[in-house]
């Protein structure tokens, strides 16, 4: 294992595949093993550490093996910004992005590769993925919903026809399953406040430049669903990031025909980011969210939590609790 230290040469790598981490230990080993595991031996793995983990700095050194870099960062970047610097340093001629909770089956780098190599014109590939749960075992069933859910079940294999559609029904998945073109990605827009919501970026900044994409429906990664995940962490860094990106894109008109709908999502993430806060005890917070969102979208729910925020804390988590199916129910 190299660290700090690329000693593989650029026409020796023909992808680079990048694995952000921060503290969490108990899965990435297994993603740096699915890394490794690829059939297309022409790679390169950068293991980026935002938390300069001493623990994530011990597994990455536990595996012998020439391909894999491990960088740490000093004084925490985030998630975008780290893969930036990573992409600046690395070799390859595709970049995928590999969740360090994640895993990509064996053939994931080798088809997509191949498919990008036939097709120069192509800026990003993206495959379906298998939900997995903390031990690694495939759920059958929450796999199909998932596909079905995101509408990548009327997906057919090939170039997107209707990218703004797609990514406005989140078909489009970047990070984990997904291949980028490294000589067309702008490392300009790696802007920091977009935080743990890189991938939904990403995929923005994509269909606005209106950059080819093309889509395997095959399931060749697995998303894992685990308590520690950043989607069941309970805390409003993911609202938070999606309030800014949406906001971005109203503000900058980047899908003009999509704007109600992209008011709508900043209601919900507004939402959810209120509703972290109380359940934190961070009542003015809180209030001040749904004040906002009430002023500018009259939302409802909003002003059921503004009330929830002048009550006893106790009796805000009881209401909560026993609402909790209908208080989340329209979230998204």
């Amino acid at each position: 294992m190299n660290e700090n230290n690329c000693t593989i040469t650029s026409m020796e790598v023909l992808a680079t595949i990048i694995i952000p981490a921060f503290r969490r230990t108990r899965y990435v080993g297994d993603a740096i093993r699915s890394a490794l595991a690829q059939t297309l031996k022409s790679i390169e793995i950068i293991v980026v550490d935002d938390s300069d983990s001493e623990d994530i700095k011990n597994i990455c050194y536990s595996f012998e093996d020439a391909r894999l870099t491990y960088r740490s960062n000093k004084i925490r970047l985030g998630v975008l910004v780290s893969c930036n610097n990573a992409v600046s340093e690395s070799n390859g001629q595709y970049i995928t992005v590999l969740n360090d909770d994640d895993l990509i089956a064996p053939e994931f780098l080798e088809r997509s590769v191949n498919i990008m190599e036939n097709k120069p014109h192509l800026a990003l590939i993206f495959c379906d993925h298998w939900i997995i749960d903390e031990h690694g075992i495939i759920q059958n069933y929450l796999s199909d919903s998932n596909t079905t859910y995101w509408h990548r079940n009327s997906l057919t294999e090939g170039e997107l026809k209707n990218p703004v559609e797609d990514l406005f029904n989140g078909s489009i998945s970047v990070g984990s399953t997904s291949v980028f073109r490294k000589s067309l990605i702008d490392t300009s827009m790696a802007y920091k406040d977009v935080g743990v919501c890189a991938d939904l970026w990403m995929a923005c900044v994509y269909v606005h430049s209106q950059l080819p994409i093309y889509y395997i429906p095959d399931r060749l990664a697995s998303y894992r669903v685990h308590g520690d995940s950043e989607t069941n962490g309970g805390t409003p860094r993911l609202p938070d990031s999606e309030r800014y990106i949406y906001g971005f894109l109203l503000h900058e008109q980047w899908f003009p025909d999509k704007n109600e709908l992209i008011k709508k999502r900043i209601v919900g993430a507004t939402f959810r980011s209120a509703k972290s806060r109380l359940v934190s005890g961070n009542k003015k917070e809180a209030r001040e969210l749904f004040a906002l969102c009430i002023k500018k979208y009259r939302s409802l729910r909003c002003v059921i939590g503004f009330i929830l925020c002048m009550l006893p804390h106790s009796f805000s988590m009881r209401f909560i609790s026993l609402k909790r199916k209908k208080f989340y129910s329209n979230v998204r």
